[in-house]
């Protein structure tokens, strides 16, 4: 562990924190802290959060066997304004310590004293109807959609993808919502091996000639509880060397029906992505630009909140995100997640991450429940399999382009606990996944393959 960047990531943290108490501290008298609405206010908030991993018998090639992290993530957030004006930052420090030559480190997990938020709010009081609300953002921001599954802030990963742009979002009084933005992604940096494994400080960039755009419309909820969403996402991203990704132009066109869980009660989600466009592919180390590009997406699950003691929910699950059949064809099949969250469908990220939403196919049975008031635990058992057999593993980069090793990943058992200590203040969780080589893992892996990957984590989380 380098003692220099702990020094320096804890002269961070105390100095957030010492802002918050002072700006936190009471005043002389009971009315005076009693401010207006109108008045203008500032408030400060911080929030820390300490994760340790560790994983057995790494799958990927050309790391160590064993590998570990200490994630620290520490974030100022700070909200100023009056009325309906309002100003959001964020400062987050994401880095990584316990990590070598031989650990995987990217910019998933290091993004050192890097101002995420930095943005306008501009809110407007009965737009089109009484008791209406229209937000426009405009500025540095993170951003969730929908489900999450193609836009979201990440609630696990230990850096946060952010964008730079406009968002407006339009609330009716009867739950009905609309959204449309135009944004820039920013690329995330340091991205050079050495710079990651020092936490070095580098400001994001806006990605060169990309832009990023999407329209959402959000139903008011039937009688019987049951919800509806449309979208369209539009990805427009340059074929500029240093830009964190392959050129693509796509369009993504989706539908979501769901229904929240209660007890007694059966619920569902559904939901179905259908992507066009053209983008980029690679095989045998030749990369091909230019590609037809046609892809598909779906998730659906059904389940049964149970009103009995520990509240248990079970969910039966399945997604299918389609893959590229032919490599060397003029048409790329492979579906393009965007910038979703996969952590709460598939399985923790950080340096396990072993799927990622595309070229896959996994049926799965989930349980939750809550022993006591403020603790929930998970349990999930799920098989993976590739949707496209000589296509890759994606997220992973594993391959056969013969199609002879077969489809099947691996079965995976993951479970998790999370004990809300303090409310809203301190909590913690711990969890493990354990995954089962399947032959396709096995065989396209040849003699770097080391056994069946074991991962735990445990997390600490602090609000100031």
């Amino acid at each position: 562990m380098r003692l220099l960047d702990l020094a320096h990531g804890a002269r961070f943290v105390v100095a957030a924190i010492a802002v918050v108490g002072l700006a936190a501290a009471p005043g002389g008298d009971a009315a005076a802290q009693e401010a207006d609405a109108e008045q203008p206010r500032i408030d400060f908030r911080v929030q820390q959060r300490t994760r340790y991993e560790l994983l057995n018998d790494q799958y990927r090639p050309g790391l160590s066997r064993s590998d570990q992290i200490l994630a620290l993530q520490t974030s100022l957030f700070v909200e100023a304004g009056r009325g309906d004006v309002r100003f959001f930052g964020e400062l987050m420090d994401a880095r990584a310590e316990l990590v070598d030559a031989g650990s995987f480190v990217t910019t998933t997990n290091v993004n050192t004293l890097e101002p995420l938020q930095a943005y306008g709010s501009w809110t407007f009081r009965d737009v089109v109807r009484a008791g209406s609300t229209a937000t426009v953002r405009a500025g540095r921001m993170t951003m969730n959609l929908g489900s999450r599954r193609l836009l979201a802030r990440s609630g696990f990963r230990n850096t946060i993808s952010s964008f730079t742009g406009i968002d407006w979002e339009w609330r009716g009084a009867d739950g009905n919502n609309a959204r449309a933005f135009y944004v820039v992604p920013m690329r995330i940096l340091p991205s050079a091996p050495d710079a990651l494994l020092g936490n070095d400080r580098e400001l994001d960039r806006g990605n060169r000639d990309t832009a990023f755009r999407g329209a959402y419309y959000r139903f008011p909820a039937f009688g019987n509880r049951d919800n509806a969403e449309l979208f369209w996402l539009g990805m427009d991203r340059g074929n500029r060397p240093r830009n964190d990704g392959a050129p693509r132009d796509l369009d993504t066109f989706g539908f979501r029906f769901f229904r929240p869980s209660e007890p007694r009660h059966w619920s569902y989600e559904v939901e179905a992505v259908w992507q066009r466009g053209e983008s980029s592919a690679t095989a045998a180390g030749v990369r091909r630009v230019g590609l037809d590009h046609e892809a598909y997406f779906y998730h659906w699950e059904f389940g049964y909140a149970f009103a009995a003691r520990w509240s248990p929910v079970l969910l039966l699950q399945h997604d299918h995100a389609s893959g590229d059949e032919d490599p060397f064809d003029d048409r790329n099949d492979g579906y393009d997640t965007l910038f979703g969250e996969r952590r709460f469908d598939f399985a923790p990220q950080g340096i396990y991450g072993a799927f990622a939403r595309g070229n896959l196919r996994t049926p799965g049975i989930r349980l939750t429940f809550r022993p006591k008031p403020r603790w929930r635990a998970m349990l999930s058992y799920r098989s993976f399999e590739l949707a496209a057999a000589r296509d890759a593993w994606s997220g992973v980069g594993l391959r056969d382009l013969t199609g002879q090793s077969g489809r099947s990943i691996g079965t995976q058992l993951e479970g998790s606990f999370n004990w809300s200590a303090i409310e809203d203040r301190l909590s913690l969780e711990a969890g493990f996944a354990q995954l089962w080589a399947g032959r396709f893992m096995r065989e396209a892996s040849g003699p770097s393959f080391r056994g069946d990957p074991t991962y735990f984590y445990v997390v600490l989380t602090t609000n100031l």
